[in-house]
């Protein structure tokens, strides 16, 4: 009888891990599918890095905590924030954007 409870037991959660592993195969597929889709309403426009920020980075002394941090790091490597994209969209009107580094050439980046 108890070997009997047992294996229901056993059916009930390999049941439920099943309903699991299909409700995050279906939530996988729905990221890769929107991931797609944006992929495609961003053809035609700079999804891609440009690059060729040419600006100075402002002086990190004018802000304060994270914010003076993340100044302080485009202005050390300037040429590697430039090959980066940046996903704030801010490539679109009205900024037009570069790369990330187009983000600490003004007080965009600062929030």
């Amino acid at each position: 009888m108890a070997k009997k409870k047992r294996r229901q037991d056993d059916k009930k959660k390999v049941k439920s891990w099943l309903w699991i592993v299909i409700a995050v195969v279906i939530a996988a597929a729905g990221i890769v599918a929107f991931s797609m889709d944006r992929g495609v309403e961003a053809k035609g426009k700079s999804f891609y890095v440009k690059g060729g920020e040419t600006r100075p980075v402002l002086d990190p002394s004018l802000f304060t905590g994270m914010t003076r941090a993340a100044y302080a790091a485009a202005k050390k490597y300037p040429q590697i924030l430039d090959k980066v994209y940046c996903y704030c969209y801010c490539d679109e009107p009205p900024f037009y954007h570069k790369s990330l580094l187009s983000c600490f050439v003004t007080d965009h980046g600062a929030g």
